[in-house]
Parts: C-alpha cells; structure tokens; sequence
C-alpha cells in the first residue's frame, strides 16, 4: 500500500511538471505574440532628444517599476499592464485611459491637497523634514515646493506610455499627452528638484509610504546609481532641461 502512494506521489509530480512546463511555454508564446503585435503597430522611429526630455517627467516612477528610463518599447509582457491598469485606474478603454489622463492634467489631486500645502499641519512638516533627509537637500528648500503638481504630472506621463503599450492610446495621443504634461510642469514648477519634492509630497499625502520610493527618486534627482551596478539613463534630470 506504501508503495501504491509512492506511486501516486511521483505521478502528481509528474504531472505537476509537466502542466508547468507547458505553462511557461504557453506564457513565453503569448509574450512574444504581444511584442510582435506592439511593433507592428509602432513606427520604431529613434526617439527625438524632445521625446528623451518627455519622458524624463516620468523618470522617477519609470526607474522605480526597474523599466528603461527612456525606454518606448515594453521589453516583457504586456498583461500585467492591462491588469495594472483595470484594477487600479478603471482603464479598460481608450475612452477609459482619455477621461484618467485629462484628469491627471487637470490637477485634481494637486487642488485637493494645496490647503493642506498653504498651511502645513505638523504632520506635513514631519513629511517635509523626511523628504529634506532623504533627497540630502536643506529642508528651506523642500519647504520653497508649495504644489504637489509633480503627482499628477509623472503619473500622466508614466500612465500614457502604459496605455500606448496596452492599445489604448496612439503613439500620435501618447506624445500630445505628454506634451501637455511638461507644459503644465513648466508652469507650474521651478526645476528638477522642485519637481521631485513636489512628488514626493503629493505621493506620501496620498497615503504611500515615503521609504519604499525615495532611494530612487533620490538617485535620479542626483544622477546616482545604484550601490551595485550602473543604471541606463539615470543621468536624465542632468541631461535634460526642466522648462
């Protein structure tokens, strides 16, 4: 009877094996296929140094989801953007991922939170003192930020390169987007640093916790890499203008 079990252990795990190995064949398949479908759709045109400086308003969450910083092209697969996108921003749609930007661009959570800005409470000052630290910048500096515009702003550019991956958006409306997006940056902010701080602010108001971002937002304010290792591009705030 002992070995009867035996038996039906190793052909579980036979099994078992078998059913993963058609998975990952399965997954590496439909990988490929999206990839192929995305390069059809996309000109493969070499990215203009206008393009570069566009999406470094995008940096910081670019360098913290580990995605090139400059990069256009999606390098895995396109699933867990479409996940991403349905569970936590409604977009489902071109429609969907259209209504979710012009939000973005309208600052809505930057006007939610600027009463909180125009007198700071003591929890915002201990924010504030955290980001000083972080970042390595006197806090008189981060105390100059008072917009959490850059919130909005990196989460649009950041979104509309997601919905251009997942079919949402043209390559014409994802480059208008973001346009838009470093306009509204230049008039609303001051540089880089200001950018930074400012969403920074808005992302820990919200909620987030300040730690598990702001070693990356730091090393792409400052143009540091990583301890181990040199990162692509994390140069982009040095290379490229603010306004």
């Amino acid at each position: 009877m002992n070995t009867n079990i035996y038996f039906i252990i190793g052909g579980v795990a036979v099994l078992f094996i078998i059913y993963m190995i058609v998975l990952q064949n399965m997954m590496k398949k439909r990988k490929q296929k999206q990839l192929e479908d995305f390069n059809r759709n996309h000109s493969g045109e070499p990215l203009t140094e206008q393009q570069k400086r566009l999406l470094t308003f995008g940096a910081i969450l670019f360098y913290h989801r580990m995605e090139k910083i400059l990069g256009f092209a999606p390098e895995q697969g396109i699933d867990q953007y479409t996940y991403g996108l349905k569970n936590q921003w409604e977009i489902s749609s071109p429609q969907d991922a259209r209504e979710t930007l012009d939000n973005l661009l309208a600052l809505r959570r930057t006007r939610d939170f600027q009463p909180l800005l125009n007198q700071p409470s003591p929890d915002v000052n201990k924010i504030q003192k955290k980001i000083a630290k972080e970042l390595g910048i006197e806090l008189s500096v981060v105390e100059q930020t008072t917009s959490a515009y850059g919130w909005d702003i990196c989460r649009a550019v950041s979104l509309a390169k997601w919905c251009f991956w997942c079919g949402y958006l043209t390559e014409a409306e994802v480059w208008n987007y973001m346009e838009r997006a470093a306009s509204i940056a230049g008039e609303q902010g001051r540089d880089w640093t200001d950018y930074t701080v400012s969403f920074l602010l808005g992302r820990t108001i919200q909620g987030f916790d300040l730690d598990d971002i702001c070693v990356d937002a730091r090393q792409v304010l400052h143009s540091q890499n990583p301890t181990f290792g040199k990162t692509e591009d994390i140069d982009v705030f040095k290379r490229y203008s603010f306004k």
